[in-house]
């Protein structure tokens, strides 16, 4: 096998409905619409919280892994006011409910790496900028439970 980078080029997000089960079997059978137009995905991912305690006896710093924060993850489009998906990202950042979104990353071969988050859409920011840029909105997500990865497989 080649080793060779993947692009990110033709990545795929899509939003789902609003999480009310949490697995794989639920998130997979859901319905999800496309968000068009992205221009960039953030990371994401968890990152634990460090626990420190400073012993006196040695003198030294122990540390633990504390709880897991699955962060928070940008996607930023080119504005696009007919998109299905934008559309649906801007009623879900005025809902209180999380929502199911399948990330797809192209293998190179044809298949994608599908991950499963579960989400909060906390902002809808339009962004402008100067008379040779171009409109943009960026969703940030808020990301709340662990992610479902799923192994590569469907192509399209």
């Amino acid at each position: 096998m080649a080793n060779n980078p993947l692009p990110v080029a033709r990545s795929r997000v899509s939003l789902g409905s609003a999480t009310t089960t949490w697995d794989e079997v639920t998130a997979s059978g859901d319905d999800y619409v496309q968000i068009g137009r992205i221009r960039s995905i953030g990371g994401f991912g968890d990152t634990f919280q460090e626990i420190t305690v400073d012993e006196v006896n040695d003198g030294r710093t122990r540390k633990a892994k504390g709880t897991a924060n699955a962060g928070n993850m940008e996607i930023v489009c080119s504005r696009d006011a007919t998109d299905e998906g934008q559309i649906a990202m801007i009623a879900a950042a005025e809902s209180q409910a999380a929502f199911n979104f399948m990330v797809e990353l192209p293998n190179g071969d044809g298949t994608y790496h599908t991950y499963y988050i579960s989400a909060l859409v906390m902002s809808q920011n339009l962004g402008l900028g100067g008379p040779n840029d171009t409109q943009t909105i960026t969703f940030n997500l808020g990301l709340n439970e662990a992610l479902i990865e799923v192994e590569a497989g469907s192509s399209s």
